[in-house]
């Protein structure tokens, strides 16, 4: 990494800090929006293209230590494989859609939020049941939207899926791909985003 993209992944790392942080304050009608997922996303789609597996690596590490301060959650170690591996598959994707640098077209971005929304939710589910098994969590009913969806970890899941996977996914996707073409032309005129 050189220090252009050095800088360019603080401010995305910064900014994903705080729409994380933003989180416990963004809830509409039931349903909680987590943008940081938005904002690591875009970063992947950005950067993963022109970046090797060892900065991205620590980038991953970064974005769950980040979203762990950040977060609300009831078991905040969750936050790090969570997101830090959701960031991982993005920076995968965007590396497959993008090679040597080729701008990403919409249908992929969706694709790219879709897949890596499903997956976080579901490694943060997994490690908060893990962590909370033994905690009153474990034991609680879930639902929501007037839908209840009983006890146990499936319940659970849907719970979150439901209440913030999916709005989340209904914002990013008008939001993230507005912003991929918003903000990478100015990157790659700045020399901090190679172009094919």
């Amino acid at each position: 990494m050189n220090t252009r993209q050095i800088a360019l992944a603080a401010a995305f790392l910064a900014i994903v800090f705080i729409a994380h942080a933003a989180g416990r304050i963004l809830q509409i009608g039931g349903a909680q929006l987590a943008p940081s997922i938005a904002i690591y996303v875009l970063m992947a789609l950005l950067m993963a293209p022109g970046l090797g597996w060892g900065p991205l690596t620590g980038i991953a590490l970064a974005v769950g230590i980040l979203t762990m301060l950040a977060t609300s959650s009831p078991f905040p170690l969750a936050n790090i494989p969570g997101h830090g591996l959701a960031f991982l598959l993005s920076a995968y994707m965007a590396k497959k859609a993008a090679p040597e640098g080729q701008e990403i077209g919409v249908w992929p971005i969706i694709l790219n939020l879709g897949v890596v929304l499903v997956i976080s939710w579901t490694v943060f589910a997994f490690f908060t049941w893990l962590g909370l098994s033994a905690t009153p969590f474990a034991a609680r009913e879930w639902g929501r939207f007037g839908m209840s969806f009983g006890s146990g970890f499936i319940a659970w899941w849907l719970f979150g899926f439901i209440g913030v996977a999916v709005p989340t996914f209904i914002i990013a996707v008008i939001l993230t791909p507005l912003l991929y073409r918003a903000v990478r032309p100015a990157l790659v005129r700045q020399g901090m985003l190679k172009a094919a």
